[in-house]
């Protein structure tokens, strides 16, 4: 404060904050937000009041929420009765339309989370997650319906306070030891059962697709066949084609139609020449 003439007094106000105004000790209603103020001195006096967004965590996490230094988590009793730990970040903020009502009831920013945010959280949790099983309440599912829980509870409590719900957070929901190890060893089960799934998939797509190519060669030999009995004449150029190209070789029609082969082994004649004939 700094006096100058005339009576009066000027003040600053800094940015993020506004300054409630008291006039003998008594809260007048009036909030200054940044800039100067002037006020008569011995008579009036101001508070600064934060109206930047403020956090409360309550957290497993060492260094962590307002008692770093130890586990502050909310332990909560399901309803299939095991415990589990949740860790909780509140945001919320003071107006500088409600600044003169919250330092009424609370004062400081500590003293409202002592009083108001910190024990409403912890009850609500403890009620909301006493009515779910320990299954639901780790699944994002059973999460939201805590998170939704907690933010009616403490909007309800809000009213008339003079502070602001921004934003309530689920951060964590921890298991008993013994139970997140039968999880893990379950999803290991269940990720070798699909694996094994997917391999026996696997093969019967191999079994298929070799059937269909058997059955396809299995017809390209039936229509070759019957495409040669109905046309007598293309075996027969096959064989003077084979005549050329090998003597040795002799292209029959059996009778079901496929184009038979015989090798035939050449055999000297009397003038030292040979002949192709047969072996039967």
């Amino acid at each position: 404060m700094a006096l100058i003439g005339g009576g009066l007094a000027f003040e600053t106000v800094d940015e993020g904050h506004v300054k409630v105004v008291k006039n003998q000790g008594a809260v007048t209603g009036t909030a200054l937000k940044p800039g100067w103020l002037f006020i008569t001195p011995f008579v009036e006096s101001t508070v600064t009041i934060p109206t930047r967004p403020q956090t409360y965590t309550m957290s497993h996490q060492s260094g962590e929420g307002t008692k770093a230094t130890k586990d502050d988590s909310i332990r909560v009793l399901t309803n299939d009765g095991l415990q589990v730990d949740v860790d909780v970040t509140v945001r919320y903020r003071v107006t500088a339309a409600t600044a003169p009502e919250f330092h009424s009831r609370y004062r400081n920013m500590e003293t409202a989370e002592i009083r108001l945010i910190r024990p409403t959280v912890r009850s609500t949790l403890r009620t909301q997650g006493g009515n779910l099983d320990v299954t639901n309440i780790y699944t994002g599912e059973g999460q939201t319906a805590l998170r939704k829980a907690v933010r009616n509870a403490l909007v309800q409590q809000f009213d008339g306070s003079g502070l602001t719900l921004e934003a309530v957070q689920i951060r964590n929901v921890r298991l008993p030891s013994d139970y997140a190890k039968s999880i893990e060893q379950k999803k290991i089960k269940q990720q070798k059962i699909e694996e094994a799934q997917y391999e026996i998939k696997v093969a019967q797509k191999q079994k298929e697709r070799k059937k269909i190519e058997a059955e396809a060669e299995a017809t390209k030999i039936r229509i070759k066949g019957k495409g040669l009995r109905n046309n007598p004449e293309v075996l027969q150029l096959r064989y003077i084609e084979a005549l050329k190209s090998n003597g040795n070789t002799v292209y029959v029609t059996g009778d079901s139609g496929l184009t038979l082969t015989k090798e035939v082994e050449p055999v000297a004649n009397e003038t030292g020449g040979s002949n192709a004939s047969a072996s039967p």
